[in-house]
């Protein structure tokens, strides 16, 4: 059963709610054959019964370390590895950060734990090369002219 932490209207009419199964048991997850023969249907009747598909994928967000069913797919650890017939294109996920390629951008990557996009990477990297100074060029010291020299 998937456990919302925060209620929006449709979770709780949605076909899945309060239903088991959509998050495998360690069990069924050390034995990848018993997982797909169980997630058949369950992805199946995500596609030809939820008309909440892509709301959820949404909401759950599927990535590393996630495991279940969402969208029409079983989902290992981020990855999708198996579609159920008629499931739709899933679009990329936009992010959850601030505006990309501002410190708030990275601020916010930083915060969800995701990775850097682009556009932060460099602005993270500016930043890193600001808060290191400007280099110096050292030289050296002008030695004093000695006394025995002047004759």
């Amino acid at each position: 059963m998937i456990t919302p932490t925060v209620n929006a209207g449709w979770v709780s009419s949605a076909p899945c709610a309060g239903a088991d199964g959509y998050v495998p048991s360690d069990g069924q997850l050390s034995a990848p054959d018993r997982l797909m023969k169980a997630a058949a249907p369950l992805m199946q009747a995500c596609v030809e019964s939820c008309p909440f598909i892509i709301a959820c994928y949404d909401r759950v967000r599927p990535d590393v370390g996630f495991d279940g069913v969402c969208a029409g797919r079983l989902w290992i650890d981020g990855t999708p590895v198996a579609v159920a017939e008629g499931a739709p294109r899933l679009r990329k996920l936009p992010s959850r950060a601030g505006i990309c390629g501002t410190s708030s951008g990275v601020a916010g990557h930083r915060r969800v734990g995701e990775p850097l996009c682009g556009d932060c990477r460099v602005t993270a990297q500016r930043a890193d090369v600001r808060k290191a100074g400007a280099a110096t060029i050292r030289t050296r010291r002008k030695s004093k002219p000695s006394a025995a020299v002047a004759a």
